[in-house]
Formats: structure tokens, sequence, C-alpha cells
């Protein structure tokens, strides 16, 4: 039976956001057990972070690098519970076995003509979170995982984005392998931010025509991540994943005249736990 890891992932500048995600959501269960659970006698507190490289904004073609600060806790009798480096922070509001569904913090990418100068003339991206639902569901405990996540940007016309994957997750002795499929769709607001080419910005960009991007899909691809145990208190992991802009947004000219539809993201990680009554 699995056990379910309290946990906090969230990128540089939004380490806080759990903390705040909470108390914005009021007194719900799910948050009361994880406040309660940092003070209870043999909690096990991780700590670690990630470091990788991938586009610099939806469909560039140069890449950039990031950081991502880990953190989570659980009961001292709970096994070390397996999470997809590319899940976003969530607070789990039901928490059954092979059920868990709740809230969820996500961060959308920015992008200037800093990223690109070829982008001189479009309106600038800033990075934004969003805040929406996530259902996840393990038809096959500890073997296959289904997950959905939903979120409306923090400003109305950020639109509403949604992420679709299943992974299904292997085990041989200290080393743990997991990979599976993924689909990203936007509605109309969420593709014309990323995609929209205004008649204004291709007047000022020769290399730009006008565009209106449309709701839909927005990306598929896969992932596949490998962790290994070095110890009960050291994991190291490291992943790697592809997208693919499809349908409306590789249609537009940012993609097609700028940069590219096919986005790699690498990443790898470390993770040190340590029981707080030691």
């Amino acid at each position: 039976m699995r056990a379910r890891q309290r946990t906090i992932r969230a990128p540089v500048g939004f380490a806080a956001g759990w903390i705040a995600f909470c108390v914005a959501l009021g007194p719900s269960p799910g948050c009361a057990d994880d406040l309660a659970a940092l003070f209870e006698p043999g909690t096990v507190i991780s700590v670690g972070g990630f470091a990788g490289t991938g586009a610099r904004f939806q469909g560039a073609r140069a890449v950039g690098l990031w950081g991502l600060p880990y953190a989570s806790f659980r009961k001292v009798d709970a096994p070390r519970e397996w999470f997809s480096p590319d899940d976003a922070l969530d607070v789990a509001l039901v928490d059954a076995p092979a059920i868990q569904a709740g809230a969820v913090l996500d961060v959308r990418s920015g992008r200037s003509v800093h990223d690109d100068r070829s982008l001189a003339g479009l309106p600038r991206r800033p990075v934004a979170a969003a805040l929406g639902l996530f259902g996840e569901v393990w038809p096959v405990d500890d073997v296959l995982r289904l997950r959905a996540e939903v979120t409306q940007g923090l400003r109305a016309h950020d639109g509403v984005v949604a992420k679709l994957g299943a992974d299904l997750v292997g085990t041989a002795g200290r080393f743990t392998l997991s990979g599976g499929p993924r689909l990203v769709l936007g509605d109309a607001a969420a593709m014309r931010l990323d995609f929209d080419v205004p008649v204004a910005s291709a007047n000022a960009n020769p290399r730009l025509t006008p565009y209106r991007a449309t709701g839909g899909t927005r990306s598929a691809g896969a992932i596949v991540a490998l962790a290994y145990d070095w110890s009960d208190a050291w994991r190291t992991l490291g992943s790697v994943r592809y997208d693919r802009l499809v349908a409306s947004a590789a249609g537009s000219p940012i993609v097609r005249r700028v940069g590219t539809p096919n986005d790699v993201t690498v990443s790898v990680g470390a993770i040190y736990s340590i029981r707080t009554d030691r």
C-alpha cells in the first residue's frame, strides 16, 4: 500500500510558495496534516535540488539553465514516495491509498527579447504562477500512475492549461526507472499568450507575420527518469523529457520562423533525508 509523502517542489524564487499556498487554501485537512507532520517526533525531512536545461520559452530554439529546490517530509514509518520530476507543486486534499486529489501550483515560463533578439516587437511575457486542481490514480499499485493537472493563470487573461500524463514505474535493487507519455492542452487565452503575433508586432519585425492561435492540443511528448538510492539518506536522480508543439502552437511564426517545435528538457538532482530526532 502506498503512503503519500508530503512534498514541496517549486522553481527558484517560489520555495516559500507552499506555505502561502496552504494559508490561501484555509484550514484544509491536507495542509493541516502537512504542517502537523513537521512537529512529530521522528519526522523524515528531505532536502535537495535539481538543475537542468531546456527551451528559454515555448517554442524557443535557444536553451537556458534553470534550478529547482526540493523539500519534503513524511512520517518515519512511511516509505519514500516516488514522484515524477515534472510534477507541479501540490497539496493533497483527498489522500486515499490509490487516489490523490487536491490543489496544485504551477509556474509558466516567460519570454522577452533578451531570450532571443528575433522576438523584437512581440509583447513581453513575464514568468507567471497558475493555480488549479490535480488528480492522481494508481490503477496498478506502485507500477502505473495516471495524473492530470488543470491550472488557471493568476491573471484572468493567462488562460487555462491542462497537463496529462501516465507513468510506468519499476524498481530493481537501488534503481527506480520510470517514464511515460505527456500531453498538454490550452484554451484560446493561454495559446494566444504564447503563440499570437499581433499585427503591430509583425509590422515591427519582418521575420514575423500576423497570427491568431486557437485553443486545443499544445504539445505531445514523453519523459524518462532514473533514480538511484545510495543509502537511506542519499538519492540521486535524472530525467529527460521531450515535447513537440503541435496544431495551432506549431503553426505560429514564433515557432516556424524563430524557434522550433521540438523541446528537450534534461535535469539532474540529489536529495538528502534525515530524521528530526537524531
